[in-house]
C-alpha cells in the first residue's frame, strides 16, 4: 500500500499532538536506523544505499494507550504501520517496505508484576530479554526462553515472531510460555486475551497473536511463565556414529519421559566448524551437547538414562567440560568473528519435521543446498537444537564467503531450492524464526487452502490493510 504525500506530511504533527513531540522522529538519521533487521537482503541493500524500506515517521510511545492512539491516527491517515522491537529478527519482518509509520516499542519497558505465587511475570512489549532475565535472576527465578537474540530482542519480539530458546526441549517454545496478552488492534482498541491459556471459553485468542508478526495487531504486554533457577545443571558431551543414531537416541529419551533442557546435535560439517573455534577443542563426527537441570537427584537420573540410551545406539561419551564450555560461550556464535559479515552471503534455513521425515529432510538440504552450490564455495552447517516427542528441527546455516555481482539472485535461489526440497521431503519450512519477507513467497505452498482462512482473519482485524503489509504472505 502507498500513502499520499499529504497523508505523510500531516501524520507526524498529528502523532506529536497526542504522543508529544519528543516521541516522534522524522530526521534522516533517525529514520535510517529502521531500514534493516538482520535479514541478509535488507543488510545488503542498506549497505548499497538502496534500503528495502524506510519509514516516513517513527513514533516511540511511552504507554500502551499511546500505542493504541498511534494506531487510530494511522488508520485515519491510511498509512502502513510496522512494530519494532530489538531489530534482531532474521526474516525481514520489521522492515517497513511500504514506508509509513514505525512504532518503536522499546519505550514500553516496564516489568509490571512478578507473581511468585503463580510463577508468572507480566512485562511490557519493549522490555529487553537480557534485562528481564537479570531482574528475575536477582530473585532466584528465570524466564526459561534463552534465545540467541536475548541481548537485543524484546518480549514483544519473542512473542510476535513465535520464537524459541536454547532450553526449549524441557520448557517449550514461546507459545508454551505465554499465558495471556494485551494487544492494540488496527482500530486503536486495546484488548486482553483470557488470563489462563487452558480454558474452554472458545478458541484460544492468545495463540492467534503469537507469531502474527504485527499483521493482526501490536502486542503491548505479555504474561509469561517463570521457573526457579535450577539448583544444578549437569552437562554431557556425546559422539554418535551417524545422524540416524543420534536422532534415535534422543527420540527414545523423550519417548521415555526424560526432558533434558538442552540437546544440540551437530552433523559432521557443523562439528568440524563449531567446536574448535568456539568451544576450543577440535572434534569430528556427529557430536551433541546435552544439559539436564533441576534437583540434583533428578538430573543424575535423567542424565544417566539419556547417556545410557545414547550408548545403546553406539554413542561414545566425551569430556563433559566441552558441553559446559559450549553453554558458557553459547552467545559467541552470533558475534564477530564467528558471525559472518558482508560481502558474504548467509542465512539460516530453520525447518522442522516428524521423526518419520527428519532424516529425509536432512538429506534434502544436503542435496539441494550444500551439494548444489559447492562450486560457489557454500558451507552448510546443520544442527538439531529443539526436540519434541513427535519430532525435531534442523538449524541449517549456509555461508558463501564472497557473494559476487549476482549475490541477491544467488541468495534467493538458495532459499528457493532449499525450501522446495524441504517441503517435498515432508518438512515444515520454519520452526522458530518466523516468516517476514523471507518466507512469504512460500506460505501458499506450506498452508494450501488454509492460508485463505488466515487471510480472512487478517481482513476482519485489519480491514484497511495497514498492519505490517507485505509480511506472512498476506
Amino acid at each position: 500500500m502507498k500513502s499520499s504525500v499529504t497523508q505523510l506530511v500531516e501524520l507526524a504533527p498529528a502523532l506529536a499532538a497526542v504522543l508529544g513531540a519528543d516521541s516522534i522522529h522524522t530526521s534522516d538519521a533517525q529514520l535510517d536506523a529502521y531500514t534493516a533487521d538482520t535479514y541478509w537482503p535488507a543488510i545488503s541493500a542498506r549497505a548499497n544505499g538502496t534500503p528495502l524500506g524506510r519509514p516516513d515517521v517513527v513514533a516511540i510511545p511511552r504507554s500502551e494507550a499511546d500505542v493504541a492512539a498511534a494506531l487510530r491516527i494511522a488508520a485515519d491517515y491510511r498509512v502502513p504501520v510496522v512494530a519494532w522491537g530489538g531489530g534482531s529478527g532474521t526474516q525481514g519482518g520489521a522492515v517497513p517496505v511500504h514506508g509509513g509509520l514505525v512504532i518503536d516499542l522499546r519505550g514500553l519497558n516496564e516489568i509490571i508484576e512478578i507473581d511468585e505465587c503463580s510463577m508468572t511475570v507480566t512485562a511490557q512489549a519493549g522490555v529487553n530479554g537480557k534485562e528481564l532475565e537479570r531482574v528475575l535472576n536477582e530473585r532466584g527465578l528465570m524466564f526459561p526462553h534463552y534465545p540467541a537474540s536475548s541481548e537485543w530482542a524484546t518480549v514483544g519480539g519473542y512473542v510476535a515472531a513465535r520464537g524459541s530458546g536454547v532450553l526449549s526441549t524441557r520448557y517449550g517454545k514461546i507459545e508454551d510460555l505465554v499465558l495471556s496478552l494485551r494487544v492494540a488492534l488496527a482500530s486503536g482498541e486495546l484488548i486482553e486475551t483470557v488470563s489462563a491459556p487452558r480454558h474452554a471459553v472458545g478458541p484460544e485468542l492468545t495463540q492467534l497473536f503469537i507469531g502474527s508478526e504485527g499483521t493482526l495487531g501490536i502486542i503491548t504486554r505479555a504474561t509469561l511463565e517463570i521457573v526457579p533457577l535450577p539448583p544444578e545443571r549437569r552437562f554431557f558431551t556425546l559422539q554418535f556414529p551417524n545422524i540416524d543414531a543420534g536422532i534415535e537416541a534422543f527420540r527414545s529419551t523423550l519417548a521415555a519421559g526424560y526432558r533434558p533442557s538442552v540437546i544440540r546435535m551437530y552433523d559432521e560439517e557443523a562439528t568440524a566448524r563449531t567446536f574448535a573455534p568456539v568451544v576450543g577443542e577440535a572434534l569430528d563426527g556427529v557430536c551433541a551437547v546435552v544439559c539436564c537441570e533441576g534437583e540434583v537427584a533428578a538430573t543424575a537420573l535423567e542424565g544417566s538414562r539419556t547417556v545410557e540410551l545414547a550408548r545403546g545406539v553406539g554413542a561414545r561419551e566425551l569430556d563433559p567440560a566441552l558441553a559446559e564450555r559450549w553453554w558458557n560461550r553459547r552467545y559467541e556464535f552470533y558475534k564477530p568473528p564467528h558471525h559472518p559479515e558482508l560481502p558474504s552471503i548467509w542465512g539460516t534455513i530453520d525447518v522442522v519435521a516428524s521423526y518419520t521425515n527428519i532424516v529425509a529432510v536432512h538429506e534434502a538440504l544436503k542435496t539441494s543446498v550444500r551439494d548444489r552450490y559447492a562450486d560457489r564455495g557454500l558451507q552448510l552447517r546443520m544442527h538439531f537444537s529443539h526436540w519434541y516427542r513427535w519430532g525435531t528441527m534442523i538449524y541449517a546455516r549456509f555461508l558463501i564467503p564472497e557473494g559476487g555481482d549476482d549475490a541477491l539472485a544467488l541468495h534467493n535461489q538458495i532459499w528457493e531450492d532449499g525450501i522446495t526440497a524441504v517441503l517435498a521431503a515432508g518438512g515444515v519450512m520454519n520452526d522458530h524464526h518466523g516468516v517476514g519477507l523471507k518466507l512469504a513467497p512460500y506460505m501458499a505452498a506450506q498452508h494450501g487452502p488454509a492460508l485463505d482462512a488466515l487471510r480472512a482473519i487478517k481482513t476482519a482485524l485489519d480491514p484497511l490493510g495497514i498492519m505490517n503489509p507485505g509480511k506472512l504472505g498476506l
